[in-house]
């Protein structure tokens, strides 16, 4: 979980060693069914997200956390680590505010 004056964040992490070979392959991770409701749950007051990594690259899902995602849709949704943690920060300390007090955030789409 991460706080700062802009907001809080809840994150479940999950990696996976190496990219399956085909690009329509599933990507298989260790996210259990408890963790998604407990993502879910989590996301009705708080901003949540599962980070989903391989090597230096990784994937925020901010809902559909049980959503299934192949080889080659994560090629085309990767960000760097240092995105990650820049996405990060900006919920947490440099986001703005929307009219419903949640903060907002310009990142690649998920």
């Amino acid at each position: 979980m991460y706080a700062g004056p802009a907001g809080v964040l809840f994150v479940e992490y999950k990696y996976v060693k190496t990219l399956p070979k085909r690009d329509d392959t599933v990507i298989k991770h260790s996210l259990s069914a408890l963790q998604v409701a407990w993502l879910e749950r989590m996301s009705q007051s708080t901003n949540v997200a599962l980070v989903l990594g391989v090597a230096n690259t990784a994937i925020i899902l901010e809902r559909d956390f049980s959503t299934n995602i192949s080889k080659l849709q994560y090629i085309e949704q990767n960000i760097s680590r240092q995105s990650v943690a820049d996405w990060i920060y900006s919920i947490t300390h440099a986001g703005t505010q929307d009219e419903e007090g949640s903060p907002t955030v310009s990142k690649k789409p998920t």
